[in-house]
């Protein structure tokens, strides 16, 4: 495939931050223009969407995609991390409670919630992470924040662990929402483990591993990265003529001339449309707007812009 860029579905091994992981992909790829959607604390492995080269252009408009994970609560423990990784800090039995009793705790952080973000976390407070501070035994305030939990359900107890998925919003602390769920319950709680399925329209299902990525040469490891075009599959989409691609390719939007021309059709919808070459390349993004069509104005080079240009991805 031509290496304009496109998107890579890692499955984010645990132990490292998805800083690193961003950057072993950087150098099996040669690409100096990459990044990721969704940070992955370092213990979580799954789903991390890696865009590279050209692909780095859709990333804001998969950012505030829903996440899903699984994963599992530890209930009788609280540590300064919320997670197993960090120093214990309490502890206590706990409580006999029957699946149907749980999942009544579940439901009540349904829907939108707020969370306190973890010490231990990338927020940054005045420009600095937090993390940084909780290493230097200091705690700032933390302003609150609220958080859409789409779907929180309860898989499965085994003794004091809380088998769970957890479909969620932008932002969405899954460490301190298994502290809360702690905390409600009453014997405090910590997140044990955490796999990311699905972000947005990224499944764990296509992902690839970073070891399976190095055992490929370097056109079979491009073979595994889906175009900018196929990420935005879902999208509406307009295919045009190769001179209405080179002059969208060079800046200009399409106008009612071109509708009329090429007989291109006319779409409504709120989010943005793509535009392709007949040879199947992405050549923009666009949002629609009425045309102001007079009598006799699809004859000017001067007709009015009726698709505007978003994004414009080079040739």
């Amino acid at each position: 495939m031509e290496k304009k860029g496109g998107f890579l579905i890692l499955d984010k091994p645990e132990g490292m931050i998805s800083n690193q992981a961003l950057g072993r992909i950087k150098r099996l790829f040669k690409v100096k223009k990459a990044g990721y959607i969704g940070t992955l604390d370092p213990f979580a492995t799954g789903v991390l969407p890696i865009a590279l080269n050209q692909g780095t252009r859709l990333i804001p408009y998969f950012e505030n995609e829903i996440k899903t994970y699984e994963g599992e609560i530890e209930l009788g423990m609280e540590t300064d991390t919320m997670d197993t990784s960090g120093k214990v800090i309490a502890t206590a039995a706990p409580p006999d409670l029957s699946f149907k009793e749980v999942q009544a705790v579940f439901k009540r952080f349904t829907g939108v919630i707020e969370q306190v973000p973890p010490m231990f976390s990338a927020r940054k407070v005045k420009g600095v992470p937090l993390y940084r501070m909780a290493r230097k035994g200091q705690e700032v305030e933390r302003g609150v924040k609220r958080v859409v939990i789409h779907a929180f359900i309860l898989e499965s107890i085994d003794g004091a662990k809380l088998r769970f998925s957890v479909s969620c919003s932008k932002g969405t602390y899954i460490r301190a929402l298994a502290h809360d769920v702690g905390k409600e319950i009453g014997c405090g709680a910590v997140l044990s483990r955490l796999r990311r399925v699905k972000s947005g329209c990224f499944k764990l299902e296509d992902a690839i591993t970073l070891e399976e990525l190095k055992a490929l040469d370097f056109e079979e490891r491009w073979e595994r990265v889906l175009s900018n075009r196929e990420v935005l599959a879902s999208w509406e989409e307009i295919v045009v003529p190769d001179e209405v691609a080179r002059a969208v390719f060079n800046g200009r939007a399409i106008t009612w001339l071109d509708v009329k021309r090429y007989d291109l059709p006319l779409i409504k919808v709120e989010d943005p449309i793509k535009i392709v070459s007949k040879d199947g390349r992405l050549a923009a993004l666009v949002r629609s707007r009425a045309a102001r069509k007079k009598e006799g104005e699809e004859k000017s080079d001067l007709s009015p812009v009726i698709y505007e240009l978003e994004k414009v991805f080079a040739p």
